[in-house]
């Protein structure tokens, strides 16, 4: 459990920060997804930091547990899936953000919701 809230402290901040700043600036968001659709090399980067964070995650603490501590594991198993998107099926990620704007919002209240959680996690604690 201790692994967990180390996890949880880490990206729970990270994760309320960047989806707020999704919410905010999507206008931005848009332009970066539009931006990588024509720079591969933005895949490989994301792809790999993701696969590489989740792969940290999951090997420090992957508990199936009905724990609040759950979210942790699910971030670590959700990294590894993203990762593997955005390195094999990198279209993934741009089709639905550059077809539907409301897309960049609700993928930023994603992070926001999680990274609100993984702070309730360290409090409760």
């Amino acid at each position: 459990m201790q692994h967990a809230m180390m996890v949880a402290a880490i990206f729970g901040p990270f994760l309320f920060i960047l989806g707020f700043w999704m919410l905010i600036y999507h206008e931005n968001m848009m332009k970066i997804i539009t931006s990588m659709k024509n720079t591969p090399s933005a895949f490989y980067l994301i792809g790999a930091i993701n696969l590489f964070l989740g792969l940290v995650v999951v090997n420090e603490y992957n508990t199936w547990d009905w724990t609040p501590a759950l979210l942790v594991t699910l971030l670590g198993w959700f990294l590894i899936l993203r990762g593997l998107l955005a390195l094999f099926v990198p279209q993934s990620f741009v089709k639905p953000a550059t077809h539907n704007p409301a897309w960049c919002k609700l993928k930023g209240i994603v992070p926001l919701v999680w990274g609100v959680l993984m702070f309730w996690l360290v409090a409760m604690a």
